[in-house]
Order: structure tokens, then sequence, then C-alpha cells
């Protein structure tokens, strides 16, 4: 005869008690140490709120894992039913431990194991079946271990975990700070426009419909065009990421503001951003200035950025899809802490992989709850940078469907395979890769489209300064090239639309130069501020807190003639100099040691000269009919180079630039071998064997650009 005591229903709240301690106790231990790991990545000042973050994290993994314990022991009640309490509890606080650390050594480990392999290959999944058995293994001997411990140190552990709860819950309810208080309308920003920045990452000026372009489908760029100013054009001072955004925020050159290339660990040096000038910027027409809160700053980042570079200084929230944190609040140190650890990014990524469009939803959520404050607010969009992987629907607008060679999509691993010479795509994949952009520029259209009108809806559009602009172009095979990081206009030129309604004319269309160090003397005209004013001189007196740019309002209103008679960029090979109608790209060196022969006759990175007038593509080099305007622009580039702070020898080139330098070498028919001397080497034999055509089944790069893209969670519809 059965008792009370082993009942079916007894026997389950066993199971379940069981499920709560081992649970509790889990959580406890991996949330501590994963809150440990957290805090070493992202330093938390002060020992009290450091525990209080701790125990807080124990508060949050011991939840999640009473839940993980007690779906185990749901699926194993049958082998769990005629075993004790402790029993039941060891059991599934073994499993419940393996499943935490499987969680943790599968997520630290990406870097090292089978990096870059998606997580449906065989091979990672071997990978990770390999990780659970080995850290279930590991749980069970450590629980058998603790549970020869004696009952006074099982006593102490228990204790520790009511401590830590003790502590986290009040910490947890205490640290639920709300922001409502940035922004809120008061007497001194109450009559001063929001901003809404949009950058496109990798999108040339020449496929927007307002640019010209007949076949690319842009109604929304179109739409702000006719609604605000559209810059001719427009130049970035680098053609890559990392620089550009330097200088949308400082209004300076990369070689004043110091985040001169595109490598892992970067760092700007410190600078005043536009973003932390509007914490106490002065009033241009009036006594006062802005306080601390008159902005809310909160940006939207893809990949590429991370709050970690320096380059979003000032912000007060950052949503950061690429490192999987969700919104993250800098004053408050649960909210960063919280971002890193392993529990959230995991359920950050799985939320990005399911739904699609990180950046944009949490930009549309964000605008729903603090849209009626005073704002600041970039999303940096991903759709036109590589991979090409655009959602289906637009993928048809332009993608030929009789198309069936290799090209899915367009990795970064798929340009190198062309440029080794391992790929030879044929002119229908170079059309399915173009093709591919195309549609990511209109998926990127559609997305700017939904903010806008989730301004709209809250009707506060007409109160909001809107920037669209890029932060670089993109190479489709223009020049036998592809991507970024080279000097032609096709990286260089990008989209400048500004609507800002009572501030700026409508349907306005400047011819003149702009560059993206105008971004910020424009916004402080825009919103009636002085523009930062720093004197940070080195030991040659040369002044790294200069402001370089110049605000193009006045040009908008017709006020003012012209900004510049020159523009210049450079990366980490070549620099250039350009007027609306001629340019000139020379070898990356210290100008002030050269001459116009010196660098004319360089054999690997000799000058070019281009007629844009006549040439606007710039495929015919005219430098040897036109040396009178390439000594001209060399003398601009000269005197500019020669006043930026950072000389260029202290430049050394990303691994970017070392692949772009390997592809020049093997051009000129060299062995590959970055850093020998070009002419004393002879050229090697090329290869009689067919290169295989890019395709989605070659190798992964391991390239910091690639990174970008794969670790970015695209912005597209699943």
């Amino acid at each position: 005869m059965q008792t009370s005591e082993s009942t079916p229903r007894t026997s389950w709240l066993t199971t379940l008690r069981a499920a709560l301690n081992a649970g509790l106790a889990v959580g406890a231990g991996v949330g501590l140490i994963d809150g440990a790991i957290a805090s070493a990545r992202t330093p938390v000042e002060g020992l009290g709120t450091l525990a209080g973050c701790l125990c807080a994290a124990a508060v949050v993994y011991g939840c999640f894992y009473v839940v993980v314990a007690a779906l185990c022991g749901v699926a194993l009640q049958r082998w769990l039913a005629p075993r004790s309490l402790g029993e039941r509890c060891a059991t599934l606080a073994a499993l419940t431990l393996g499943i935490g650390l499987f969680l943790e050594v599968f997520w630290w480990s990406r870097p090292w194991v089978l990096y870059g392999v998606p997580i449906s290959d065989p091979r990672r999944l071997a990978a990770a079946a390999v990780m659970l058995a080995l850290c279930v293994a590991s749980a069970f001997t450590a629980v058998r271990v603790v549970g020869r411990m004696s009952r006074g140190a099982q006593w102490a552990g228990a204790t520790a975990v009511v401590a830590t709860w003790l502590v986290g819950v009040p910490f947890l309810a205490l640290a639920q700070r709300d922001v409502e208080q940035l922004g809120r309308l008061n007497e001194r920003n109450r009559n001063l426009p929001n901003v809404l920045l949009i950058v496109h990452d990798a999108m040339r000026a020449d496929v927007l419909g307002c640019y010209g372009n007949e076949r690319v489908k842009t109604p929304v760029f179109d739409a702000l065009a006719a609604r605000g100013v559209l810059f001719e054009n427009a130049f970035v001072q680098a053609p890559f990421t990392g620089s550009s955004f330097g200088s949308f925020f400082t209004g300076k050159y990369p070689r004043r503001h110091g985040f001169v290339k595109m490598v892992p660990g970067m760092r700007m040096e410190p600078s005043v951003t536009i973003a932390s000038h509007l914490d106490s910027a002065p009033f241009a027409t009036k006594p006062g200035a802005l306080e601390h809160g008159d902005y809310h700053a909160v940006t939207f980042m893809t990949g590429a950025l991370s709050q970690a570079s320096g380059l979003m200084r000032g912000f007060d929230s950052y949503f950061e899809a690429m490192m999987g944190h969700d919104l993250v609040d800098v004053d408050n140190p649960w909210s960063v802490l919280r971002s890193e650890l392993v529990l959230y990014v995991v359920k950050s990524k799985l939320e990005q992989r399911l739904l699609g469009e990180p950046v944009k939803r949490a930009a549309i959520d964000w605008f729903e709850r603090h849209g009626h404050k005073r704002f600041f607010a970039m999303a940096h969009f991903y759709s036109t940078h590589t991979p090409y992987d655009p959602p289906d629907d637009v993928r048809a607008l332009y993608c030929d469907p009789d198309y069936d060679g290799p090209v899915k999509a367009f990795y970064a691993h798929h340009r190198e395979l062309i440029e080794s010479g391992k790929a030879t795509p044929t002119e229908a994949d170079k059309r399915q890769i173009q093709n591919l952009y195309y549609a990511g520029v209109t998926h990127g259209d559609r997305m700017t489209g939904e903010l806008i009108e989730s301004l709209e809806r809250l009707g506060v559009l007409d109160n909001t300064v809107v920037i669209v602009t890029a932060d670089h172009g993109e190479e489709l095979d223009d020049h036998g090239l592809w991507e970024h990081n080279h000097m032609f206009n096709t990286n260089l030129r990008v989209p400048l639309i500004v609507v800002a309604p009572g501030r700026l004319p409508r349907g306005v269309r400047v011819e003149e130069l702009v560059e993206s160090v105008d971004l910020l003397p424009s916004l402080c005209e825009l919103l009636d501020v002085k523009p930062p004013h720093e004197e940070r001189l080195d030991d040659a007196g040369r002044n790294y807190g200069a402001l370089d740019g110049w605000s193009f309002v006045g040009l908008a209103h017709g006020r003012v003639p012209t900004l510049r008679e020159v523009s210049f960029s450079e990366n980490g090979l070549e620099m250039s100099a350009q007027d609306r109608e001629w340019k000139l790209i020379v070898r990356a060196t210290e100008l002030s040691s050269e001459t116009l022969d010196s660098i004319a006759t360089h054999e690997l990175y000799p000058a070019r000269l281009f007629h844009l007038a006549e040439d606007p593509h710039e495929h015919r080099n005219v430098f040897a009919e036109h040396r009178d305007h390439a000594q001209r622009l060399f003398e601009h580039l000269q005197r500019w180079d020669a006043s930026m702070p950072i000389p260029r020898h202290s430049i050394s080139q990303s691994a970017r630039d070392l692949e772009q330098e390997a592809l020049r070498l093997r051009e000129l028919g060299y062995a590959d071998g970055v850093g020998q001397d070009v002419k004393a080497r002879p050229p090697t034999d090329k290869k009689s064997t067919e290169p295989k055509r890019p395709g989605p089944s070659e190798a992964d790069s391991k390239d910091a650009d690639e990174r970008d893209g794969q670790d970015a969670e695209r912005e597209r519809k699943p």
C-alpha cells in the first residue's frame, strides 16, 4: 500500500524542491563567476557597488538555473522518483552545473575554437558535443566533491547563497534607475531640436536615386532630399569606419583625433565629441549653457563600432548588436556589468537571430519610450556592408532569378579569394554581387523610413534634425576592386542629406565640397551652441584640440560661397587631395621630405592624377599631361600633412593595408611578401590552374573587417 509520502504528487513536489535547491546553488556560483569575469572586462568603481553587482548576477542566474533544473527534473522524473531528496538534488545540481559550465566554455572559447564557422556546421556541433560531455562530467565530479564536504562547510555554502539573495534582490530593485530625467524638457532645451544621425556603413553616394541612380529604389532617401539639403560632393576623411566616425563626432581629421586605422583594440585619443559637448555647450546667441541631461544621447550600433573604442564618448545609453549588448545606461553600474554577462549576451544574440533588424528594432523601441524627450540619437545600419545578404523581398527586386552561380551572399573572405587569385568571378557572378549590394541599399532605405515614421507617429519629426550619411563607400569591381579601404571616390564620396525644418531650406542641392569634419560644427550651429574649443598642445606646439571642420549651414542658405578649396583623405597606404575638377593620389609618407618627382616615380604607389570633370569614375591617370595641376594639389597636400599633429611615420599599417599592399605586389608580378624591397624581387610565374569561383563553401578569413561582418547580426529579417 502506497503511503502519502510516496504519492505521485509528493514525488513531483520533492523533485521541484530539489530543482529549487540545485538551481539556486548553481546559479549563485555561476553568477558570481560570470559577474567577476564581466567586472574584469568592464570595471565597476567601488567595492560596495561591485559586491552589489555580483550578488545581483547571482540572483539573476539563480532564477534562470532554477528553471533549467526544474526542466531537467520534469524530463527525468521517472528516473528520479525512487530516489531521496538529497540524491535528486545532487543529480539536478550536476546536470544544471554542467549546462552552466558548457554555456560559459562554449561562449568564451569562440575566438579559439573553429572561429567563424557557423553554429550549424557539423564541426561546430561536434565540438559543442565534446564540450558538453566534458562539462557535465566535470560537474558530476564537482558535486561529488561537495557532497563529501563536512556538514558545516555545506551549511556555510547554503548561507552564502542566502546572503547573495539578501544583498542582490534589494540592489536589483534600486539599480532599476529610470533615465527619464535625461532629456526632460526645461527652459534651456525646450526650443531646441532633437537630432537623429543615421549612418549607413559602406554606402556610396551614386547608388541613391536622389544622386542620379535610375535603377536602385530609394524612395525614403529621395523624399528626405526633397525636404532638406543634399550635398553633391561630401567626402569622408578615411575609407574605413573608425576614422570616419571619429571625424563625424569630433570635427577633426584622423591624424588629430587619433583613430587612424581599423584594428581590434584601437581607441580614439581623448577628445570632445558632439555627444559630450552637449553636456555643457555654451549657447551661441544668448547667455547660459546646456547642462548634463538636457539632451539624452543614445546610439544604436551594429558592427565595427563599440563603446570601448572611445568613439562613443559622451553617449548616455548605447546598444551594440555585434557585441550582443542590449541597451546599456552608462551611469548605471548594473546595466553596464549586466551587458557583459553571458546569459544576457546569448539572450540578445538569440533575439537578433530570430527577429532580425536589431538596430532598427532597438531604436524604434527606444523612441516609443523616450521620444517625447530631447534627444541626440544615432543609428548605425549595416545592410550595405559585407556580407551582402539582403532579405528575400528586396533581393528579388534586383537579382536575376535565373542566376544559378555560387554567390548567394558576398562575404569579406570572398573578396580575399578574388584578390589573391584563388577565385575568379564570372560576369554573372559580378552582377550578382552588385545586385546584392543594391538590394542592401533599398533595405537600408526601408529601415530609415521606419525610423522616420516612428518619429512622425510621436509628433516630433518636425522638431528633429535628420542627417543621413555614410562612413565610407564601397568598390563594386569599378576598378577591379571590392569593398573598401581604397582611395577612389567610390569609397570617399558619400551621401549627405540634412533635413532641419525651420533651420535649413527645402529641396536645395549644394555642389561645393564638404567633409565629415563639418558635421560637428554644423550641428552646433543648428542647435545654437558654440563649437568646442580645446587647447591641447604637444611638445612641438601642435594642437590636438583644434577643429578642422566648418559649418555648412551658411553654405546651405547661400550665405557662404564655399568652405574649402581642397578636400583631403588618407588610409594606411595613400593620401589624396581633390577639388571639384582634379584629384591627386600619392603614397602615404612624410611629404615634407618628398618632391613631386620622388612621389611620381615610386614603383608600388606612383602618383595618380584624375580629371574629375571629364573622368568622374577615375579610370585615366593624366599625371604626365597635367603636372601643373598635380603640383598645385601636391603643395596643398604638403601643407595639410604638415599641419597634422600626428606624423605619418608614427602610423603603422593595419592588416587590411598589408593585404592591399600584397595585392599591388601581385599585380606588378612580384612574389607575395609585403615589407621586402620591391625592386629587389624578380617576377614570379603565375599559376596556370583555373581558379575557383567565389562561393559560400570557401574557407573563412580572419581579417578584422570580416569579423565585423560575421559577428554582427545582419540588418535583415529572418
